[in-house]
């Protein structure tokens, strides 16, 4: 599948079977994560199966079934890097999309003891991505949690701010837009505020509130999401860092 249908396609899976990720499919995970390491100077990680062919324990009032391998996504703490994190590690999650797998952002609902990483000086575990093959059938649990989450969503309209309404906005825009309301984002609660002052000025992206320093992640997967769709569209750009950042056209 193109990246398009991966962000499409993409959910945050609470669910996984306990069919093991093929050696070849693993290794290739593991190469996207150093090229991302290499690329970002962040120090991602991936941690395959234990005896039991499971890799992690997940809070099972969240998910129905551990993951056989999981990312720990480890940067330093800041909001740059923390944008960082988010902006690569939603990278490697359509990667892994792509390849057919399942995947899930976690904070907090895992069980912290039975996780393996590598921490050097500074660096923080700010999130773990479970991996792996979801089951055909959406288990119970899996639709109500998203059920809920996913009706805090806000509208598209709420997402741009410009010299006219998104409806009016060129149609790259409106898509990138779209792009943002199927990102990952922390319960949901989508912050970034994309803003243009003139038809010809550049695109922001902002953060009108930060309440818990999420946001900062939350940051890094929009604008992903936004850069990846406006090249769908023929239109290059990238992104500078930090709140306030502007999309540089190329």
């Amino acid at each position: 599948m193109d990246i398009i249908e991966a962000m499409e396609k993409r959910i945050s899976c609470r669910a996984f079977l306990k069919d093991s990720i093929p050696d070849e499919v693993f290794r290739e995970l593991a190469n996207e994560i150093d090229a991302i390491n290499a690329e970002s100077g962040l120090h991602f990680q991936i941690y395959g199966p234990r005896e039991d062919g499971t890799a992690i324990d997940m809070n099972r009032k969240m998910f129905s079934a551990n993951p056989p391998a999981y990312a720990a996504l480890v940067a330093p703490k800041g909001a740059i890097p923390e944008e960082q994190l988010g902006y690569y590690g939603e990278r490697f999650v359509l990667f892994a999309t792509q390849l057919g797998l399942a995947t899930c952002w976690v904070a907090s609902t895992y069980d912290r003891s039975t996780t393996r990483v590598e921490l050097a000086e500074g660096e923080t575990l700010h999130d773990v991505v479970p991996i792996g093959f979801a089951p055909q059938k959406m288990p119970l649990v899996q639709r109500t949690i998203r059920g809920s989450i996913r009706a805090r969503s806000k509208r598209n309209e709420d997402l741009f701010q410009g010299p006219h309404p998104l409806a009016q906005a060129p149609a790259w825009i409106q898509d990138a837009i779209q792009a943002i309301q199927l990102a990952p984002s922390a319960v949901c609660e989508q912050p970034v505020v994309f803003t243009q002052d003139a038809p010809d000025a550049p695109i922001r992206a902002t953060l009108p509130h930060v309440k818990s320093g999420m946001e900062y992640t939350d940051l890094g997967i929009a604008k992903l999401h936004f850069e990846l769709s406006a090249a769908s569209n023929g239109i290059q750009g990238t992104w500078d860092w930090g709140e306030g950042g502007i999309f540089r056209i190329a």
